[in-house]
């Protein structure tokens, strides 16, 4: 069973692994705004339009949540020659953890959901798409790719949508050459035939795809174990993950074996992209080797996190960290200054830094790591709340000061963590007397504050660089 420090040790592990997806893109568009009144001319209601947002979904919607777990991730896909493909591609190249090869079909739009909501509810979706396979020089370009990165991908997940990208002949050529290159695959399925799959690792379907493959499949767990059990025998496949919805997951295994993970969530709003997520964190889970069980609990978990927010959203590692109930930890000046003390007696090096860390990303836990590695103890100074909404507005924290402490003192290389309420960490910095700061970004050393405090006694300000374009802001408008 996962607990905090083993999900935040998993949630390291997962940094900078790399993964290949292939699959069905499509670009999700709100129309958000109220009701509150019939058309004269026709019986339907009138949407007075607040918000016109887009957002990333199917299969791009899965490597934005790779990317927001700190993975490398290579997307292959097909897109119309139109405006909503730019703007798909445009979306997911401001994003540097993602390498977008866009394979264009001039004979297809790309596919597009537009979602009409009233007070947070549906009232109408209209898609746009064309859903046949795409032609065999399509297929070329996409394998010829995938054969090129082959190498230096730790996993691969085939995202299908059943919107045309990946036909069965495509898919049967993926998961040869993945099983030739030693490479795990995961496939999120459409089609009821699972054979069509047959050599992947993990399939995951929900129980409704489950269903329409082996119709007899009970309601029962273990007549929906037994049933998963068969198909992935029978396919050759060597595991189904089926995604319960409310009761959670279960996994059963071509052999029979199985076992089922409950559902975290306590509140749903909204299930758009939660198998995603799934997928995604199961996906980078196994790509950084934590075992499958723990794999499927942390998916698990990030799943009730990701129900919980509206649209194709994603997690990040603080989140998920957080779902799993963290011990709360001391955040007491005068306990971190005693330990500094201490520690420094005995001839440690304390490093020090600072900052929000809400909603803890892949950026955070590369400055923490890399500021741990020039220190023999890191103390990390956090913001309150009151500080965090002085700093960043009324909307701001996401997580309460207690939260973010909670969730940071669960990295292995982080020593204690302090909450200070001013705008400024220096009256922290002169109570615990660091060894150096650390500071992520573009600063200069004699600008970081506090910098006067440790060069007083002989230390360093070190400024690390900013690791690829991971922001709490990012997150918290996506």
């Amino acid at each position: 069973m996962l607990n905090s420090a083993s999900t935040a040790a998993a949630l390291v592990q997962m940094q900078r692994r790399r993964i290949l997806v292939v699959g069905d893109v499509m670009l999700d568009r709100y129309v958000d705004g109220s009701v509150s009144r019939i058309s004269p001319e026709a019986p339907v209601p009138v949407l007075d339009k607040a918000r016109d947002t887009v957002m990333p979904g199917g299969a791009a919607n899965v490597v934005f949540n790779l990317a927001a777990l700190g993975c490398d991730v290579r997307l292959l896909s097909v897109t119309g020659d139109d405006a909503a493909g730019r703007q798909l591609a445009s979306l997911l190249g401001g994003n540097m953890a993602v390498d977008f090869h866009q394979v264009i079909d001039t004979a297809r739009p790309t596919t597009t959901k537009t979602r009409f909501r009233a007070e947070g509810q549906q009232v109408l979706r209209v898609d746009d798409e064309v859903v046949r396979p795409i032609e065999p020089a399509l297929q070329d370009q996409i394998m010829a790719s995938l054969e090129n990165t082959l190498a230096d991908t730790d996993l691969i997940i085939l995202s299908d949508y059943a919107k045309g990208c990946l036909p069965p002949a495509l898919i049967a050529r993926v998961i040869k050459a993945a099983n030739k290159a030693g490479k795990q695959v995961i496939a999120d399925p459409k089609l009821t035939d699972f054979s069509i799959y047959s050599g992947s690792t993990v399939l995951t379907p929900n129980l409704t795809e489950l269903r329409r493959a082996h119709p007899e499949a009970g309601n029962e767990l273990e007549d929906i174990a037994k049933a998963a059990s068969q198909l992935a025998k029978d396919a050759g496949i060597s595991a189904i993950l089926a995604t319960l919805s409310a009761r959670g997951m279960l996994l059963a295994e071509a052999s029979g074996e199985w076992f089922h993970v409950p559902a975290r969530s306590h509140e749903v709003f909204d299930v758009s992209g939660a198998g995603d997520t799934v997928v995604a964190t199961l996906a980078a889970a196994l790509a950084a080797d934590v075992g499958m069980k723990p794999a499927i609990e942390l998916a698990n978990h990030a799943a009730g996190v990701v129900v919980c927010k509206s649209g194709t959203a994603v997690v990040s590692p603080g989140e998920i960290i957080t779902a799993t109930s963290p011990t709360p930890t001391t955040t007491d000046w005068d306990d971190a200054a005693n330990a500094c003390r201490e520690w420094q007696e005995g001839d440690h090096r304390v490093g020090f830094t600072n900052g929000c860390f809400d909603l803890l990303h892949p950026g955070h836990i590369y400055l923490l790591k890399a500021a741990a590695k020039q220190c023999d103890k890191l103390i990390v100074g956090i913001n309150s709340d009151a500080s965090v909404r002085r700093l960043k507005g009324e909307t701001r924290p996401v997580q309460t000061a207690e939260q973010r402490a909670a969730a940071i003192q669960q990295l292995s290389f982080v020593d204690g963590v302090a909450i200070f309420g001013e705008d400024t960490p220096l009256e922290l910095i002169t109570a615990i007397q660091p060894d150096f700061i650390f500071k992520g970004g573009d600063y200069k050393a004699d600008e970081v504050v506090g910098g006067t405090v440790v060069a007083a006694k002989g230390g360093n300000v070190v400024i690390i660089p900013t690791h690829g374009s991971h922001s709490s802001s990012a997150l918290i408008e996506r």
